[in-house]
């Protein structure tokens, strides 16, 4: 009889507490979902030359670990981590010669190397699905193909050299919702700490307002140099077949003394029947950030670089040309980036991507590429450095990768 007593004492110590937690959350809590994914890559680069990286090498191009769910109807969260180009490690923007393995140092996927971080975290507030306020840290709304399609979806391995040109993620507060009223538009506006926290992009610079009046009694964090970015994005959506958009952003650049620092971008992708497509052009202009958007190493001068890229894909599956054991797509893409005045990089891609189950995916699947690289101007020989510097998911030489995905 004790014993009985004592385990009713102990099962309640346990069970009346979360009976009380949830009539306090109304069991609206949905979450979290556990997700997450891993990309296995192999590369091989081609006429590197002497002394310079090469041979094959294997790492792993995006690790990511994530939780999102509903905290109360309406309010929903989304966290993720990553631990991104492990064993393929680029190099230092500043410094491409440093250590890294593709490119012999320069280029790759997020320019700095492989590293553990916080890639997002932020709380969405829906109290009607045509205004929504998203904040805390997350991409800005530039770009269709960096903002829509995510890391596990690609059609390559890499995503096209423009993100190089966007802001990519920041810290911030952004209004936005997709197919306002069923007339297929939606919208995003947001404004953001003033510093891409994607190292290499153009509108990457140190906030050197924070901090500044450590002295006087405000904590670092409580003080901003009142300086911002600012992104917006206009979209129309017919479904599958079509989806287009026209997307900016404003910001500074403190650390080289200029206030003009913009980019703009239209895009359009969608497809129908197994084939798919996108395009899309991208500019940004300023007072340069990094050195491969000029051959003044060092020396703040202004730039214009420019990004165009087209691809298209054939799923044979889709289009009922092979069974459904052997879903697979054929792809091709070329990608050209552009500095003014300086100098261009080609990335000329030809694929062919193998969904293990066609129900889902990118549950598991395997991507082979072929980059075929064309340099001129300054991005062929800066500052004394062979064949040049890359952009961001820009590679200077002759690549053959191939990539393994598993994920839930």
């Amino acid at each position: 009889m004790k014993k009985n007593l004592v385990a009713l004492a102990v099962a309640a110590a346990f069970v009346v507490p979360g009976v009380a937690f949830a009539a306090d959350t109304s069991n609206a809590d949905t979450g979290p979902v556990v997700f997450g994914y891993a990309q296995i890559t192999g590369a091989q680069q081609f006429g590197t030359g002497p002394g310079s990286s090469n041979g094959l090498v294997f790492g792993a191009n995006r690790i990511r670990l994530g939780f999102k769910g509903e905290a109360v109807p309406g309010v929903t969260y989304y966290i993720q981590g990553a631990y991104d180009e492990a064993g393929l490690g680029n190099a230092n923007a500043l410094f491409p010669n440093s250590a890294g393995l593709l490119n012999n140092g320069l280029g790759g996927n997020i320019g700095g190397g492989a590293q553990a971080q916080l890639m997002d975290a932020w709380i969405n507030f829906a109290p009607v699905p045509f205004a929504q306020l998203q904040v805390g840290k997350f991409k800005t709304p530039e770009g269709l193909e960096y903002t829509g399609t995510a890391g596990n979806e690609l059609t390559f391995i890499y995503r096209n050299m423009n993100q190089s040109l966007l802001p990519g993620r920041s810290a911030g507060a952004m209004f936005h919702a997709d197919d306002v009223m069923g007339t297929g538009l939606g919208y995003a506006v947001g404004i953001f700490d003033n510093t891409s926290l994607d190292t290499g992009t153009v509108f990457s610079n140190a906030n050197i307002g924070l901090g500044a009046l450590n002295n006087a009694g405000q904590a670092p964090l409580m003080n901003g140099n009142g300086k911002y970015i600012v992104s917006g994005m206009l979209k129309y959506s017919m479904g599958p077949l079509l989806t287009a958009e026209l997307s900016g952003s404003m910001g500074t650049n403190p650390s080289r003394g200029t206030d003009n620092l913009t980019s703009w971008n239209v895009g359009v992708q969608g497809g129908m029947m197994g084939i798919h497509y996108g395009a899309g052009f991208t500019k940004a202009s300023g007072m340069y950030p990094w050195d491969y958007l000029t051959t003044s190493a060092y020396s703040p001068v202004t730039y214009a670089a420019t990004d165009w890229h087209a691809e298209l894909a054939a799923n044979l599956y889709e289009m009922t040309l092979t069974p459904d054991w052997l879903d697979v797509e054929a792809a091709a893409r070329y990608d050209q980036y552009a500095v003014h005045g300086q100098g261009t990089l080609g990335n000329a891609t030809v694929g062919l991507n193998y969904y293990v189950n066609p129900n889902n995916p990118h549950a598991a699947e395997v991507q082979l590429n072929y980059i075929l690289a064309t340099r001129g101007g300054s991005i062929n020989n800066a500052y004394g450095i062979p064949n040049g510097i890359a952009p961001i998911n820009g590679v200077s030489y002759n690549t053959l990768m191939l990539q393994f995905q598993a994920g839930f």
